[in-house]
């Protein structure tokens, strides 16, 4: 591609249709890379994948655009199923058309459901080969951060160099963009067998300090506080100094602790927690 020639980005992006996708990501967790760890600036994939699929691309309509790009970009969109239709045809023939026709196949790709699709990624990396026909492009990203750019440029078929000057986000980039691609499922299931170990051998270590509940169940947090006792001569119960008594506030499943004194003659009082629906109840 000419260095002269204007990327798809430079002129036009589905912006509205990628931030509707980007904004679903959030909630996405099953097989989604964000749940490997915790990365507080992490971006969305969706955005990743889109922006760089336009920088890749030369724009159809520049007066410098390979005619090779542009014959095999419209071949490359009529099939995809579904696209070979009489009107998808008349409006890849002109150059126009053709910008219109990749900028709404970028959205599509943006889609979650779709960053997996076979059809999709077939097509895109064929569209960057076209595009880059010489030589595979390589992504650099100096600060990757959670690794969304340099694993869209993977997925996109480019060659990719990540680095950052925090240690977790380097564990993550080589866990995410080396490990994983390298030892694929055989990796998952080895950590799989590795944690039920450290999970058997941590309830072995730990079972003395979550005795079973009277009703058999096991406990699996404890709520600490530091407490006061009342003054008042006829009261002397001890009061936990907590901010909150909330242990749940989805909206189907509201639990909270009401403090209830038990007035007993020795000790003259003490505090105890019970389990309850309603947080009006709370004193």
């Amino acid at each position: 591609m000419p260095k002269e020639c204007k990327r798809l980005a430079e002129v036009d992006f589905p912006i509205a249709v990628v931030s509707k996708h980007s904004a679903r990501e959030k909630s996405i967790r099953h097989g989604h890379p964000s749940t490997l760890h915790l990365w507080w600036a992490r971006r969305p994939l969706a955005a990743g994948r889109a922006m760089l699929m336009a920088l890749l691309l030369p724009d159809p309509g520049d007066a410098k655009c390979p005619e090779e790009f542009r014959a095999k970009a419209r071949e490359l969109l009529l099939k995809m199923p579904g696209w070979n239709t009489p009107r998808m045809n008349q409006q890849v023939k002109s150059e126009k058309g053709l910008r219109k026709a990749l900028l709404t196949f970028i959205g599509d790709f943006a889609n979650w459901d779709n960053s997996s699709n076979k059809d999709y990624l077939a097509t895109a990396r064929a569209l960057v080969k076209a595009a880059h026909p010489e030589e595979t492009p390589l992504v650099v990203d100096p600060f990757a951060g959670g690794g969304s750019i340099p694993l869209e440029a993977l997925r996109l078929g480019c060659e990719a160099f990540a680095s950052d000057l925090n240690p977790v986000a380097c564990l993550i980039l080589k866990v995410m963009l080396e490990d994983i691609p390298r030892h694929g499922p055989e990796l998952a299931e080895e950590l799989r067998r590795v944690g039920k170990e450290i999970k058997e051998k941590a309830k072995k270590e730990l079972a003395e300090f979550y005795p079973p509940d009277p009703d058999g169940a096991t406990p699996i947090a404890y709520l600490w506080a530091r407490t006061v006792r009342c003054e008042s001569p006829n009261c002397g119960a001890e009061i936990p100094l907590m901010r909150s008594f909330w242990l749940c506030k989805k909206p189907n499943r509201k639990r909270a602790l009401r403090y209830k004194v038990v007035r007993e003659p020795s000790p003259p009082g003490r505090g105890q927690g019970e389990g309850n629906y309603h947080p009006t109840t709370i004193p």
